[in-house]
């Protein structure tokens, strides 16, 4: 699986892997998707663009969540799913460009399943080894 959710005393913790760092911060976001409702039941009837950036790849994959979180709340949205576009690394920034297809929540067919408020440095782990990307961290319900 290439994320999970780990247990934790107040919160719950979000781990992704991926071969590339790529892949590892779409699972998380898949993963963060997940938790809220069921992506099956979204349609992709809407697209948005979304840009995060980070000084390393942990504070980048912070970032990401908390971007995906803001924009289902400014435009009422639950997402089917995360295509990263671009991953860059310029003089020590991070940044990534994706785009997150969804639409406007129907509360008679989304059946919401956690109220996540934000992802946190709170237990934050980045890895990198020869066999790909294992980010970690926090989410705030």
């Amino acid at each position: 699986m290439p994320w999970e959710l780990l247990e934790h005393q107040a919160d719950v913790g979000l781990q992704s892997t991926g071969a590339t760092l790529e892949e590892a911060l779409a699972d998380g976001v898949r993963g963060l998707l997940s938790l809220m409702v069921d992506p099956s039941t979204v349609d992709r009837t809407q697209t948005f663009q979304v840009t995060a950036t980070g000084n390393d790849p942990g504070a980048l994959y912070v970032d990401l969540l908390n971007v995906v979180l803001a924009t289902k709340d400014i435009h009422n949205v639950f997402f089917h799913d995360i295509t990263i576009d671009t991953l860059e690394e310029e003089h020590g920034e991070w940044r990534v460009t994706a785009r997150l297809s969804g639409e406007i929540i129907d509360l008679s067919r989304h059946a919401v399943d956690s109220d996540v408020k934000a992802a946190t440095y709170g237990g934050l782990k980045v890895s990198h080894t020869e066999d790909g990307w294992l980010l970690r961290c926090l989410l705030d319900l």
